[in-house]
């Protein structure tokens, strides 16, 4: 073999095993764990409150409140038809917008500054020439 094929060869091992270096100090350093992730998920019961037991409603309501929530669904079911009502008046009472058609605004686009000029060679129509080949 010759000299070169061999030295090509080992720089090849050795870019080979240097990649394979790289890749594996990448995996370690993704797969540490950083933050809250590596706390387990009792970490934070200490900083919570204690727990209170709460009242539990009564078996019988009195009728005071009975009657207060009766009164409260009153009220807002005539909020809810007066709302209706509403919007049936906007939605009768408001006639629909027409079109008006209107002419379309005539564009003199040659910028010749002569209103009568039918020649077509004026600014921006190219390099003056026209389509016959005779000249005016």
């Amino acid at each position: 073999m010759n000299r070169s094929v061999v030295l090509w060869c080992l720089a090849a091992v050795a870019g080979v095993a240097l990649v394979a270096g790289v890749t594996y100090a990448a995996s370690g350093l993704s797969t540490q764990s950083i933050g809250l992730s590596s706390e387990p998920l009792e970490a934070g019961d200490d900083l919570s409150p204690a727990a209170t037991p709460t009242p539990r409603p009564s078996a019988t309501p009195d009728r005071a409140a009975a009657r207060r929530r009766a009164a409260a669904r009153r009220r807002r079911a005539a909020a809810e038809r007066r709302r209706r009502a509403r919007a049936r008046a906007t939605a009768t009472a408001a006639p629909q917008p027409t079109a008006v058609p209107t002419a379309a605004p005539t564009i003199d686009d040659d910028n010749s500054g002569s209103d009568d000029d039918s020649s077509g060679k004026g600014r921006g129509r190219g390099r003056g020439g026209d389509d016959s080949g005779d000249d005016d």
